[in-house]
Parts: C-alpha cells; structure tokens; sequence
C-alpha cells in the first residue's frame, strides 16, 4: 500500500474502468502503509448530482470518487495498514470483506536505521482507536464472508477468495 500502487487504483478505476458495474479490491498478502483514508476516500463516493444534456444522462459528482458497488478481499497475512484499511471499509460500511481474517496489527511504527544503514527497525509508537475506544491491536478483523484458500488450491491457480468476490459482485448488480 503505497502512493504507487494507490496512484494505479485511482487512475484505472476512474480511468478505464469508469463504466464497469462493480469492482474488487485485493489487499490480500500487503505489508501495509498508510493509505486506509485515501482507499476509503475513493470507494465511499456517494452520488449527489447528476449532469444532463438535453434530456441525456451524460455524468455525476462526485466525479473523483467510486459511486458503485465494491468489495474487499482480505486475508490472514494483511498486515498494518492491510489491516487498517479493511477494518476502515467494514467500519463505514462501503461494503463487504471477502476472504480470511487478518489478524489485529494496526499500530503505527516508528522506523529507526542503524549506523549501518542494512539494519532497521521499528517501535510500535501509535495505537490506533475507534470511536467506541477499542484498539485495533490484536482486535482481528473478521470477513463478512469467510473463504480460505488452501495451499494445494493456489498451486494449481484455484482462487476461491476471488471466485466468491465475482459472485458477490454479479448477484449484487443484479439487484440494482
């Protein structure tokens, strides 16, 4: 999770992917960073006005925000922020988590280098609350559907995390 990869989701889901019904978002097997409210930003967007042109539909505001349905997938390796970014999403209720539960590991980390510069570490300095004051330490993150992948299955390119995200996608635009 860092400014690259979100730059790649936020110029491909409003870029070309605009029209699509729907879309997933993998965070699965992510060592974190600090984008939780930049992700949330951009797949909350709620619809509050559209533009016509002689009777034809032609766009909405917020024009730089996600306005259709999503989902998350998730899994038992999130870390960090792979962590925060999931319990944000579930929390303001943008949609659903797919996938395994990510253990609670959402605590800033103060990063120190060493006189040699190959040796760094990290001080857990910030713990991060919710409004009820839980700490997200060591409180995981539960998926609202839970689907494990096995080893034997990603060997041979089965996806079932994934596979039931599609599903939960294509049975949620059918309801639009």
């Amino acid at each position: 999770m860092d400014g690259n990869s979100f730059h790649k989701l936020y110029s491909e889901l409003l870029g070309r992917y605009r029209h699509t019904d729907a879309v997933i978002v993998d965070t699965r097997h992510n060592g974190g960073g600090w984008l939780h409210d930049d992700v949330v930003t951009l797949l909350g967007g709620k619809e509050y006005e559209q533009f016509v042109s002689r009777g034809q539909y032609i766009g909405s505001d917020p024009f730089n925000k996600w306005l259709k349905p999503s989902c998350m997938l998730i899994c038992e390796d999130n870390y960090s922020n792979a962590c925060g970014t999931p319990w944000v999403y579930k929390e303001l209720g943008i949609g659903k988590l797919v996938g395994a539960p990510v253990p609670g590991t959402m605590t800033a980390v103060w990063w120190e280098s060493q006189i040699d510069p190959s040796l760094v570490f990290g001080i857990p300095q910030v713990g991060c609350r919710d409004m009820r004051g839980n700490y997200s330490e060591n409180s995981q993150v539960e998926p609202d559907i839970a689907v494990y992948n096995t080893p034997e299955e990603q060997l041979k390119g089965i996806d079932r995390q994934l596979e039931k995200a599609v599903q939960l996608m294509l049975e949620t635009i059918k309801k639009k």
